[in-house]
């Protein structure tokens, strides 16, 4: 061999390990509803951590095309998958005592964002940790106690309403929720469940102004949003209806707020949300770190949300003191 062809071979040898080790990571995104502000975030927050080549992938609100989306991971073997929302995580990742290796991706780490509830939803044992060796994510809900005195704060009620929908497993573990929350505190409830349509298709988006008509009845003080890819879809008839009934809105999720006629929301950022599940991929990718072994970071500061059009459209003002550090939409 000629020396300068040995020469260039020895050059190629030495450096084929350093370029390995500078190797792009690869991270399969799987959204719900395109790469909105939580994705846009991870992502960002991710590229400063180290190299990483996103592939994404979208449900369009369709659980049933998650089987494909799986097999397609399992083809590709990325360093790790992340879920957006509860959904998708299970479909993914599976349950932690309902996991079948044949439906579920078991070996590639996955880190959830967007998951309100992981303990509640079964993707995870236990608050701290996820108990899974492949499954971490981050808390990022806003305790219910918190967001029941920021209502108490705002306003004195004796009642409260939900209107929600039961095809969707964490809307139904959020509303259990809040209700033995304001129970506990003496809070009546009045609820509607939307039932689900055929083989558990979302309900008839037709049901929700005759469930605020049942709810209004009872004079609730707010009406309190519980989170689904329904009710987000037809925030606007949820929200404008309940003011038309005379109902102000609470939420505790900001893409509600900012979508609908939502007077009061307490709110975990959604940037903050996608960075918090970025600290938790990187230190998987790039500090050699086992997803069942990270510890589940919780956010600790909120943001409080007021719409005066709500709250002009019902003579039901805030107190000053909660203006002077609210964000408020005129």
């Amino acid at each position: 061999m000629k020396p300068h062809l040995i020469r260039l071979l020895l050059v190629a040898t030495l450096l084929a390990p350093l370029a390995a080790a500078h190797a792009a990571k690869r991270v399969f995104v799987v959204t719900n509803r395109g790469c909105e502000e939580v994705c846009k975030a991870f992502r960002a927050a991710l590229q400063r951590e180290g190299d990483v080549d996103f592939v994404l992938r979208d449900i369009g609100g369709d659980t049933s095309r998650l089987p494909p989306i799986v097999a397609e991971i399992r083809k590709q073997r990325p360093d790790l998958v992340a879920t957006w929302g509860t959904g998708i995580t299970v479909g993914v990742a599976g349950k932690a005592d309902a996991v079948d290796p044949a439906k579920h991706i078991t070996d590639i780490p996955v880190v959830y964002m967007y998951v309100g509830n992981p303990v509640e939803s079964g993707i995870t044992r236990s608050a701290e940790r996820s108990g899974r060796p492949n499954v971490a994510g981050a808390n990022i809900a806003v305790p219910v106690d918190a967001q029941i005195r920021l209502m108490q704060a705002y306003r004195s009620f004796e009642r409260v309403a939900m209107v929600y929908n039961t095809n969707e497993p964490a809307a139904v573990a959020q509303a259990e929720a809040a209700r033995k929350a304001f129970e506990a505190r003496g809070v009546q409830v009045s609820a509607v469940k939307l039932e689900p349509g055929a083989a558990g298709a979302a309900p008839d988006p037709a049901g929700i102004g005759p469930a605020l008509d049942t709810v209004a009845k009872d004079k609730p003080g707010f009406l309190y949003y519980v989170g689904s890819t329904f009710t987000l879809a037809h925030i606007d008839a949820l929200t404008e209806g309940a003011v038309a009934r005379g109902i102000p809105v609470f939420t505790a999720q900001e893409p509600a707020y900012r979508k609908g006629l939502v007077q009061v929301g307490l709110v975990s950022p959604l940037a903050g949300v996608g960075q918090v599940a970025a600290y938790q991929a990187a230190q998987v990718l790039f500090h050699g770190q086992t997803p069942g072994a990270l510890p589940t970071p919780t956010l600790t500061r909120y943001s409080v949300l007021i719409n005066m059009r709500s709250a002009r459209a019902l003579g039901i003002y805030p107190p000053m003191k909660l203006l002077q550090f609210a964000e408020v939409t005129p």
